[in-house]
Order: C-alpha cells, then sequence, then structure tokens
C-alpha cells in the first residue's frame, strides 16, 4: 500500500523492520495519515484495493485436500449448508433500554445520560445518534441481518432478534451456545436462520444444536454460499454485519475471509443491501479539532501524578478542521491493528461506491475476548481514573452500539470529505480523543490503580 501511495520511504522502512511486533504501530501510524490525507478518491480507492488483495490473498485447503487460493475456491462455491428457521413467539419488543450502572436507562434518563457521555467518552453525533436510533426499533421488522461473529457480545443478534428482526446467525459449531441461542429466539420476536448441514436430519432444537454452526475460516465457499442465499431470499432489505474476533493472526485470517462475503454481497445492490461493522477505539484515527482542544483542558483538570508521568498527545494537523491521533496500543498487537484496518479500508472503500456503511468506533468494553488477557482486564478497571477515559459493561456497549446501528440504517447515505472519514463518525471512543495522555504512558499506573482501586466513572 505504500508504495501504491508513491511513499517507497515507509515502503523500503516496512520491509526492511527487524522487530515488527513491537514497531509496527509506527509505521501503521504513518500509513493510514497518509490515507487520511489523499483527495483524490479514484487513488484511494485503488490503493485501498491493493491492501485488501494483499490481506485476502491466503491459501485454502478443500474438503478434497487440495490447497488453491481463496479467491478461488469462493469463485467456485460448493453447497454445504441448509436453513433451518427458528420463529419466535414473543412480542417485538418497543421500549429501548440501556442498562448501566445497575439501571436500564430509557427516555429521558437514556437522553441525559447521553447529554453527560457527549465531548467526554463520545463525540456529540454519537450521542445523539443513541437518542435517535433508540426511537427506530420498529424499523427492524422485516429486515434482514446477516450477523458474522453471532456470540459476539458487543453483536447485535440478541436485540435484533427481540425487535422482530430476521438474523441469519455465522457461528462456529458449539452446541452449548447454539442450544442457549436456539432457547433465546424461540421467546424472541424475531426469526433466526441456522446454518446445518444439508441432508441433516432435525426434529428438534436439541438436534439442532447439535449439528448447527459454521467455520467461516475452514469452511469460506459454503459459508459465503449460504450467506448469499439468504440475502437473495429475504424480501425486504439486508444488512451484512461483521463482528468477528479471534486471538493472534486467525483474527487476520477470519477478517479476509468475512471480506469475501462482503465482495459477495455486494451483488445485490446498493438499494437492497447495507454493511455493519464495529471500529477499535484503539486504532488512529483523524479526529475534530473540537477534540483536540478538549485534551488540553483535560490536560490543565490533570492531576500532579499524570502531567509527570503522562506523555502528551501530539495530534498532526491534516486539513482546517482535523487532526491526526495516533492510537494503536502496542500490546495489542499488530494482528489485531491489521484485522481492524482491513475491516476499516473495507467500509471505507463501500462508502466510495455508495453503499451505506455503518462503522463507528465502539467504546473499551469488559467484554470475554478482552478480559481474558489479564493484564487488559485489570488495565480497563483502572482507565477511569483519568478521565475522560471510562470501560464499560458489554451490555451497555451492546445496547450503545445498536442505537448507532439503528441510526444509521434509518438515515441516508452521508457526504463525507474522504471515503476514510466513515470511522469517525458517532464515535464512541471511550474518551481516547480527548485525553490528553498517550495511554501507554500511564499503562503502569493504570495497572496499578485497576488492581488496587478499581473505578467506574463517576
Amino acid at each position: 500500500m505504500a508504495a501504491a501511495l508513491s511513499r517507497k520511504d515507509l515502503d523500503d522502512r516496512i520491509k526492511s523492520e527487524k522487530d515488527w511486533r513491537h514497531q509496527y504501530s509506527t509505521h501503521l501510524d504513518q500509513l493510514v495519515e497518509s490515507l487520511f490525507a489523499v483527495k483524490d478518491v479514484s487513488l484511494l480507492q485503488r490503493v485501498l484495493h491493493t491492501g485488501l488483495e494483499k490481506v485476502r490473498g491466503m491459501e485454502f485447503e478443500s474438503s478434497d485436500g487440495k490447497i488453491l487460493p481463496l479467491s478461488q475456491a469462493v469463485a467456485a462455491p460448493t453447497s454445504k449448508y441448509q436453513t433451518i428457521k427458528v420463529h419466535g413467539t414473543g412480542t417485538p419488543k418497543t421500549s429501548f433500554e440501556l442498562p448501566y450502572k445497575g439501571q436500564k436507562l430509557t427516555g429521558s434518563a437514556l437522553e441525559a445520560q447521553c447529554d453527560q457521555w457527549s465531548n467526554g467518552p463520545m463525540e456529540p453525533d454519537a450521542a445523539s445518534a443513541i437518542k435517535s436510533g433508540s426511537q427506530q426499533l420498529a424499523a427492524l421488522q422485516g429486515r434482514t441481518f446477516l450477523v458474522l461473529g453471532a456470540n459476539s457480545e458487543l453483536g447485535p443478534l440478541r436485540p435484533l432478534l427481540e425487535a422482530g428482526a430476521t438474523v441469519a446467525a455465522v457461528a462456529t459449531k458449539r452446541p452449548k451456545r447454539w442450544k442457549e441461542l436456539l432457547a433465546f429466539a424461540r421467546q424472541s420476536a424475531g426469526t433466526l436462520l441456522v446454518p446445518c448441514p444439508a441432508g441433516q436430519e432435525v426434529n428438534n432444537d436439541e438436534d439442532l444444536a447439535a449439528v448447527a454452526g459454521a467455520d467461516l475460516v475452514s469452511e469460506t465457499p459454503q459459508v459465503v454460499e449460504w450467506l448469499l442465499r439468504c440475502g437473495r431470499a429475504a424480501d425486504g432489505q439486508v444488512t451484512l454485519g461483521t463482528y468477528l474476533y479471534a486471538d493472534g493472526e486467525a483474527n487476520v485470517r477470519l477478517t479476509a475471509a468475512s471480506d469475501y462475503a462482503v465482495e459477495a454481497l455486494k451483488s445485490l445492490g446498493k438499494e437492497k443491501v447495507s454493511f455493519a461493522y464495529l471500529a477499535s477505539c484503539s486504532t488512529s484515527q483523524s479526529i475534530p479539532q473540537e477534540a483536540v482542544k478538549a485534551q488540553e483542558v483535560n490536560f490543565q483538570a490533570s492531576g500532579q501524578w499524570s502531567k509527570t508521568f503522562g506523555k502528551r498527545q501530539v495530534c498532526t494537523p491534516l486539513d482546517g478542521s482535523r487532526c491526526f491521533l495516533r492510537a494503536f496500543e502496542v500490546l495489542q498487537g499488530p494482528n489485531y491493528a491489521l484485522a481492524q484496518l482491513t475491516r476499516q479500508w473495507r467500509a471505507a472503500l463501500l462508502h466510495s461506491e455508495g453503499f451505506l456503511v455503518s462503522s463507528p468506533l465502539a467504546p473499551m468494553c469488559r467484554t470475554e475476548s478482552v478480559v481474558h488477557n489479564p493484564t487488559m482486564a485489570v488495565v480497563l478497571e483502572g482507565v477511569a481514573h483519568f478521565p475522560p477515559q471510562e470501560a464499560y459493561d458489554p451490555d451497555a456497549g451492546r445496547m450503545a452500539m445498536f442505537a448507532i446501528l439503528l441510526s444509521d440504517l434509518t438515515e441516508p447515505v452521508p457526504e463525507l470529505a474522504s471515503p476514510m472519514l466513515i470511522t469517525t463518525r458517532k464515535a464512541f471512543h471511550s474518551g481516547i480523543w480527548r485525553t490528553p495522555f498517550v495511554m501507554a504512558s500511564l499503562g503502569k499506573t493504570t495497572w496499578f490503580l485497576g488492581k488496587v482501586a478499581p473505578k467506574k466513572a463517576p
């Protein structure tokens, strides 16, 4: 990508880097900053295509043991899955509730909390989106959602079913989790579409839970074919949502496989299909000048310890209204960063092609995928000591991002100065954009405070 941007200097540095694990963030920062600076949309599209094709260029082992490029395997898929429909018996949920600190916020209480979050852990347009999106539950009836990562704690699968939507769920074969999901779907107002091996006889939900599921990485062509079939069969509008995570290089493989599903679903056309992602707040971004000004205000209000040991954020100007924030965390690793960037590049490309795309930044949350790392689990309990940062329980984060998704799906495709800005809209960044300090510079302090004095924001 650096070469496609005519950045031979950066291309050479990336190729010669000997300590990629610890130095990757420096190079990726320079790459992403260069992408935000591109004004020519056609050039940006070519560069993004180049990056995506590099990530997608992995090999695939077919069922008969042949090794071939994944692109070739996806181009000639075999039909492996039938669709089992699980119809809910409940009534559509019409009242939006956001659980936060032991309360279920709705109505004026939800609006007041959004106002409190605005200009702190989230941007004002995110607060407005939660308010407006919380009023759009009825718009989900008749819609079909294809969800990659059905068991994601921040994904919208369960609230979608509660609101009466149809959801095609892709998740691996884990009978216990499928049993729980099937039971939830039966009590909801929605319809769950479950991938099941073709020809498999299923007499009840217990039988279905035992055989349900599909592996996106090892069965990419078959999963893509099933998703496209579900999308074509839908009467109303379709949204493909990508909510995937895995440790290490598997995260990149999952992301590359999911991108083939995105490309296949594009064939349904802009009038029928839209796309949804959750971007990580720990990725470098273009941020508004207002956020940079808030960093200075928050610095002046900081304690002496932070001012002594914390390293100041240095945001470089991009144009008259925005600056570049370096937010990659070395602790998360290059595979995490590359997977996140790949999805953001695809979101930008989709937007440039005229598709409706929802790809807001999601906040730091105490999800299983995060807290299984002991260091990260403790750090999340200490970030609130450095306002305006805040970490959230998964159910709060999920419903906030669900409301933002609803706002995106019920609004026109926005006009943006650059397609790259699609991931900067409605950002719920946990305060990272407005904190005056580089998070890593206070990492040990944050961990210590999280250990001895865990704190949630007031």
